[in-house]
């Protein structure tokens, strides 16, 4: 087995603030105040009653529920529950209207099942219903994070519910302990996680920093929005994810003020070496417990994560395993927007330009080709459901689309002005643009392609949130290839008209051409290279690279028609060729369905896939809650079906194509079951690992 690796945090600075840095911090607090993300002093005084009043009940509840089960008197007296507060409320960073994530924590003889679920009268959720101005009740108990739903006076609350091995709970409980965790089950140790990592992130800053860590995390979670990357489910980080990255940006100036962490957070992971780790907190490999946790040593689809964001509290997990190849090319171009803004502020040494910086991303400005996805049903209760299950998939379109086209998933869900208060559908966008034909062996097929058919990417995703268990008449997804001049007018901001494709647009498509042409361009000897190391890795799995010399009675002047195939070591194309090969075209969607690929047949490929979504959807439904309990649907699914997930190895490429060689194709990797790898063969064909060939990026 590998060597354990120690992942130290040694601090870069510790130089105190100066005077530009402190006025440059009241700016930063000034700016976020302007954009509403602090809440009035009445609903934070609001928050707090509402809290007291949920911790009187729960204690009231656990004696409740010792005298139904005839406990002795003085047992009941003592009895004990305890309400503890974690996510964006526990840390400071939340904003007017946000819901409180709770955790209530009880002893060994009040069961989840019987006790906190139920309508007889000693069950909480009963006892919540008839709670003076408890509204919007809902209690969530087969999710992969069982919790009640609900608003009391007006503040939204997620309630989870902790069942430790403890008679009695005392008063001065601390989570932070791994003994908390002894022979609880696994839906407690999950609740129990979100406490936990809230805790040790706030330890991990410091008293003194915390201010400030809060001021710079408010300003993180704004500037991601804004941009469009602050979404777990998509692809992208969320809560917890921005907590950890701003928490070790504090670890690095251990004195820095807000200012400072947010002009050095972009300069420290714009240059950072994914996929090494952010290690917040030595990950205990004793392992004291025997809890699953992070460990690529071990584990094979650990080493396919390609953005690990650690969780510090144990079980250490990665709270960042959605980021694809395609998303993390995003957040990488965005963090390189930050450092160019914030290196003009520091040369010139002047007042800040915040509002420059958290610009909202003109998404609809930048492309020539969009997919536009409609979801549909036939009401409230079935929209509501369904929308939160195609949210939960569309991670899995973009990894599908990665492999032809450059894709930009867009987070936030539109819908029409125009549509009335019974109109149940909403719509999401990907921007499309051509990707640079250096490609990897998954796409040595495609490379001579003039344009691009999305039908099996498109048809395979319909067909997986089609079968789903509980659809209803009604729902529907519907997929629409649009280019930008097709675009409805009320996704573009006001004061923004719909028009002719803009430069930036322009400018997105030529951005993937280089690599293009560079490829007409080479040098006899470097064509014949990298002729060479492709074929090399496509023979190494069995694809036949294909053959784009012309046949000798095709070799004339139409030989090289702009669109035709082109050899590699042909003279370099004229402009006016150069602008079509720039250009990503896209062929109509429709025609015949298809099956979705793999080597399994199609209703076991349907029900692994429908479980992995039905995993997801959970997270999904769950929201903020699901991210900061370290939810991981893929180690779900693996337990479950005994296969690894669909999807759950599709970035391993990106990290393996710089380190691996060829001879190293099909090696299991240390610590993995001979059982689990020829399951997760199965699923993912032939896997081309490239020798000093970084993937195709968008």
């Amino acid at each position: 087995m590998p060597p354990v690796k120690e992942y130290k945090i040694e601090s870069i600075s510790e130089a105190a603030p100066t005077s530009l840095d402190v006025k440059q911090t009241a700016e930063l607090r000034t700016f976020l105040q302007d954009q509403g993300l602090y809440e009035s002093t009445d609903e934070s005084s609001l928050r707090e009653e509402v809290l007291g009043t949920l911790d009187k009940l729960v204690k009231d509840w656990v004696k409740k529920v010792g005298r139904a089960a005839e406990l002795a008197d003085t047992f009941v007296a003592d009895s004990n529950a305890k309400i503890f507060t974690f996510g964006s409320y526990r840390l400071g960073v939340h904003g007017p209207g946000a819901d409180i994530d709770t955790l209530c924590v009880g002893p060994r003889h009040v069961s989840r099942e019987t006790d906190f679920f139920g309508l007889e009268p000693h069950c909480l959720q009963s006892m919540l219903m008839e709670l003076p101005g408890v509204t919007q009740l809902q209690a969530v108990k087969d999710s992969y994070v069982p919790v009640i739903k609900f608003q009391l006076h007006g503040i939204s609350i997620d309630l989870l519910y902790a069942q430790l091995q403890l008679p009695i709970v005392p008063d001065d409980l601390d989570v932070r302990a791994q003994s908390t965790l002894r022979n609880c089950d696994e839906q407690s140790v999950r609740a129990l996680n979100g406490c936990r990592v809230t805790d040790t992130i706030l330890a991990e800053v410091g008293a003194d920093q915390i201010p400030d860590f809060r001021i710079a995390l408010k300003a993180m979670k704004l500037w991601a929005e804004r941009r469009g990357v602050y979404s777990n489910v998509t692809g992208f980080l969320g809560g917890v994810n921005w907590a950890i990255l701003v928490a070790y940006i504090c670890r690095l100036y251990p004195k820095g003020v807000a200012s400072t962490i947010m002009l050095r957070f972009f300069k420290i992971y714009c240059n950072w070496r994914w996929p090494t780790p952010i290690v917040l907190q030595q990950i205990d490999h004793n392992n004291p417990m025997g809890m699953k946790q992070w460990d690529p040593r071990l584990d094979y689809r650990d080493q396919s994560h390609l953005m690990p964001i650690i969780t510090p509290a144990y079980p250490c997990m990665n709270s960042s395993y959605n980021v694809s190849d395609s998303t993390l090319r995003i957040m990488m171009d965005e963090f390189t927007r930050g450092v160019n803004i914030c290196d003009e502020f520091l040369s010139r040494g002047s007042k800040v330009s915040w509002s420059r910086l958290f610009q909202e991303d003109n998404f609809f400005q930048h492309f020539k080709n969009y997919l536009q996805i409609e979801v549909v049903a036939a009401n409230e209760q079935h929209f509501r459901a369904w929308e939160g299950w195609v949210h939960s998939r569309l991670r899995q379109l973009v990894r599908r689309l990665e492999v032809s086209v450059g894709v930009r998933p867009w987070p936030k869900p539109l819908k029409s002005p125009d549509a009335g208060p019974h109109s149940y559908r909403t719509l999401y966008y990907m921007g499309l643009k051509k990707r640079s034909t250096q490609m990897t062996a998954n796409t040595l097929s495609r490379a001579t392609n003039a344009s691009v058919n999305l039908n099996g990417p498109v048809n395979e995703f319909r067909h997986l949130v089609m079968s789903w268990d509980d659809w209803q008449e009604g729902m529907d997804v519907v997929v629409r290839h649009l280019k930008q001049k097709d675009l409805p007018a009320f996704v573009f901001p006001e004061g923004q008209q719909q028009s002719a494709p803009t430069a930036s647009a322009a400018a997105s498509e030529a951005s993937s051409a280089p690599d293009a042409l560079e490829q007409t361009a080479e040098t006899p000897a470097e064509g014949q290279k990298r002729k060479r190391a492709e074929d090399q890795a496509a023979a190494a799995v069995g694809i036949k690279k294909p053959n784009t010399t012309p046949p000798p009675e095709a070799s004339g002047a139409s030989a090289n028609q702009p669109g035709d195939p082109m050899d590699c070591n042909e003279q370099p194309a004229r402009p006016s060729q150069r602008a079509s090969q720039s250009e990503l075209q896209v062929e109509a969607l429709g025609g015949p369905a298809q099956e979705p690929s793999g080597s399994r047949t199609t209703s076991e490929t349907g029900q692994a896939d429908r479980q992995a979504a039905e995993a997801e959807a959970d997270m999904a439904e769950a929201g903020d809650v699901g991210e900061w309990l370290g939810m991981d649907s893929s180690r779900k699914v693996v337990a479950a079906n005994g296969h690894a997930p669909v999807g759950a190895i599709a970035g391993k490429q990106h990290r393996l194509s710089r380190q691996s060689s060829l001879n190293e194709v099909g090696k299991t990797p240390a610590g993995a079951s001979s059982q689990a790898v020829p399951a997760a063969k199965q699923q993912r064909g032939p896997t081309v690992r490239c020798s000093g060939a970084e993937p195709g990026w968008i």
